[in-house]
């Protein structure tokens, strides 16, 4: 009698650790993963583009990210393709998705490889753009005959006793600004 009520208790016992040690892990899965869910809120935002409705904030913005350097900064002043999408089917536009994502893919190649150019350049030139300092913003307006709205954006820059130009195009798609081409930074 005594060892079949040994062999009972340590089934339950065994039982009992099973128990506490699958609450052990499932607390412990839990609390691991709101840590790995809390440890980098900056992946959600790092996504996140901003729509400008103002052109002179977009300028603002974007001269900032070009002054930084960052060229994969450009990606956010070119529109998505859930965008560029809507904005086709706005204007009654009919494209295919892969055509739509391919006039997105150009748009970015495009400006992200005038800016290298014009990194190397300044480069090679030895101009450092970090420290160059933005005196005048000149915004010329105009439309196509579709009436797409645009405007050619100059930036006029200053460093030392040398003056230098940023131009480039911003779009109106949807009511809200993009930079389109057309990027060149040069020394006047």
């Amino acid at each position: 009698m005594k060892r079949r009520f040994g062999h009972k208790f340590a089934r339950i016992f065994i039982k009992l650790r099973t128990l506490q040690l699958c609450i052990l892990l499932a607390s412990f899965a839990t609390t691991y993963a709101q840590l790995y869910e809390l440890k980098d809120p900056s992946k959600d935002s790092a996504n996140y583009q901003k729509l400008y409705d103002d052109l002179p904030e977009m300028c603002d913005s974007f001269y900032i990210m070009f002054v930084k350097q960052d060229i994969v900064g450009v990606k956010k002043f070119v529109p998505r393709v859930k965008f560029l999408r809507a904005t086709f089917d706005t204007l009654s536009i009919e494209y295919r998705e892969e055509q739509v994502v391919y006039r997105q893919q150009l748009l970015l190649r495009k400006l992200q490889k005038d800016y290298r150019k014009i990194l190397k350049s300044a480069e090679k030139n030895k101009i450092i753009i970090k420290k160059i300092v933005r005196t005048v913003t000149d915004y010329a307006y105009g439309q196509d005959e579709d009436e797409n709205r645009f405007c050619y954006v100059t930036v006029t820059c200053k460093r030392r006793k040398h003056e230098y130009e940023l131009r480039y195009l911003a779009i109106i798609l949807n009511s809200k600004w993009f930079v389109g081409d057309e990027l060149s930074f040069e020394e006047i």
